[in-house]
């Protein structure tokens, strides 16, 4: 259930290359390999989620007696126990992990909205709420209600959230909603800006919810960078506090593997390295896989990002082929914002580690930084639109590309090319036309008059077009590992 692998259909490849990129794109949101600790992730929430609700049945009086305990508690008091029973948890690790990722794949695995018409109650099994960046408490209260909003079509954020309202006099409003659709866990994202509150917000906010989870019985899991130990440190005096059902450590990837199966990270690399839109696709190597590591150390959202930037540069330049000296230029130019964090874990000490453990890409940055690699064409909504197409046209044009295996997240930049350069044309000559773009090489700047036609490259095992380098040392050292280069001493 939490393994999503996107779709490259063989028609999407002999789309030019402009197009093919936005393809490409599935990559980044569209890719998750579980592992054990994905399995470990799904046995904490679904034990948080159930133990939760054992003394909160809508049934029995004891839920009435739930919500008058959320109207008479006074949350703006800051609590200083927060008692063994509370259901808190916590999932720490560097930015680019894949720890949203994960628990975002394990929630979807449970309806968060549930309505129950013998009693009225619309109950909400999980509610995921981000941190704001600038760590302000008031504007956490308002992410809540608007994803409680979301969620169950309520207009709570307009009820509750006022310009004079303080998010003292919110916290007694958030219990109430918590209790009144008994939210089974409560997920709060990138728990570490709360760092950045001033006047003590951020202990207040951690007070409260370990208070909601004692006295509504409300699990709460924290979801943060090691910088948010900084947090529960002196908050809940120690982070035993941050873990009463078993707090988890998110690491990168091992690429050590302890018995004779493949370490998760080759498992991870090779399900990612399949994902190709090329008409002969590079073959994997070890020594790709060790470049991979060596650039981005185990951390998934730079590995499949890097991946990502190279193919396209590859499909951008009509060099459809995936060597190292592509992956370490896309590496040195595109991904220099992450050079520091690399070299410290590199160096393995922890204080350079920490220093750079919140430094992330945003996936909407890589989408940016692959489109200006080459400069578009003309904005094709608005030629469009100033065509005078009508929309039933696009949309069966749209309709039918997707019927002959043209991705719907691309069928419809593909109709919109079409419609722009054949406006009059009618479904069948579109169509027509788009199969001959797929065909169609993109032109390249010719050197002479003389027609070369030209050879894609077709790759077997052990291809020594693979295992060359630029550089020569490196070309001589991966010849020798394969057997190329003879050790000629062993025979004098």
């Amino acid at each position: 259930m939490l393994s999503r692998t996107p779709k490259v259909d063989e028609a999407e490849k002999s789309l030019p290359g402009h197009i093919r990129r936005h393809a490409m794109m599935r990559i980044l949101d569209q890719f998750l390999y579980p592992t054990k600790s994905h399995l470990q992730l799904e046995q904490m929430i679904s034990g948080m989620i159930r133990r939760g609700y054992l003394c909160r049945n809508i049934a029995a009086v004891a839920y009435q007696r739930n919500l008058d305990d959320a109207g008479r508690t006074d949350f703006t008091a800051v609590a200083r126990n927060a008692g063994n029973a509370a259901l808190v948890s916590s999932v720490i690790g560097c930015s680019g992990t894949g720890k949203s990722t994960a628990v975002e794949a394990i929630l979807q695995s449970y309806p968060q909205a549930i309505y129950h018409p013998d009693y009225h109650h619309a109950q909400l099994v999980w509610l995921k709420v981000e941190c704001p960046h600038d760590g302000s408490v008031k504007n956490l209260c308002t992410n809540f209600f608007r994803a409680v909003d979301d969620a169950l079509g309520t207009d709570y954020q307009q009820l509750y959230v006022k310009s004079r309202s303080s998010a003292e006099s919110m916290l007694g409003d958030i219990a109430r909603v918590s209790a009144l659709h008994s939210i089974g866990l409560l997920v709060i994202d990138e728990i570490q800006h709360l760092e950045k509150s001033r006047s003590g917000g951020a202990a207040k906010m951690l007070n409260f919810f370990v208070t909601l989870t004692n006295v509504i019985k409300v699990p709460v899991l924290f979801i943060g960078t090691p910088k948010a130990l900084e947090l529960f440190q002196p908050t809940m005096r120690s982070a035993r506090r941050a873990a009463q059902f078993g707090s988890l450590e998110w690491g990168r990837f091992s690429c050590v593997s302890n018995d004779e199966t493949a370490s998760d990270w080759e498992k991870f690399f090779k399900r990612l390295w399949k994902l190709q839109w090329f008409k002969s696709p590079t073959p994997y190597t070890q020594e790709m896989m060790s470049l991979f590591w060596d650039l981005t150390q185990g951390i998934a959202h730079i590995a499949v990002a890097l991946f990502y930037l190279s193919q396209a540069r590859a499909v951008i330049a009509s060099r459809e082929i995936l060597d190292s000296s592509l992956i370490i230029k896309t590496y040195q130019e595109e991904l220099a914002m992450v050079h520091p964090m690399i070299s410290a874990l590199k160096s393995g000490r922890e204080e350079r580690i920490l220093k750079y453990a919140d430094l992330d890409v945003p996936t909407e940055s890589i989408r940016m930084q692959a489109a200006i690699q080459e400069s578009p064409p003309e904005d094709v909504e608005d030629s469009t639109l100033s065509s005078g197409q009508e929309p039933s046209k696009r949309n069966r044009l749209v309709d039918t590309l997707i019927n002959i295996g043209i991705g719907k997240d691309i069928a419809s930049i593909v109709a919109e090319q079409a419609l722009e350069e054949r406006p009059d044309d009618d479904i069948f000559s579109l169509v027509a036309y788009i199969k001959e773009l797929q065909e169609k090489e993109e032109p390249r700047p010719a050197k002479s008059r003389t027609k070369v036609s030209k050879i894609q490259p077709t790759f077997l095992d052990g291809d020594l077009r693979l295992l060359r380098d630029d550089d020569l040392n490196i070309s001589y050292q991966n010849f020798k590992a394969n057997g190329v280069v003879v050790d000629m001493l062993a025979y004098i």
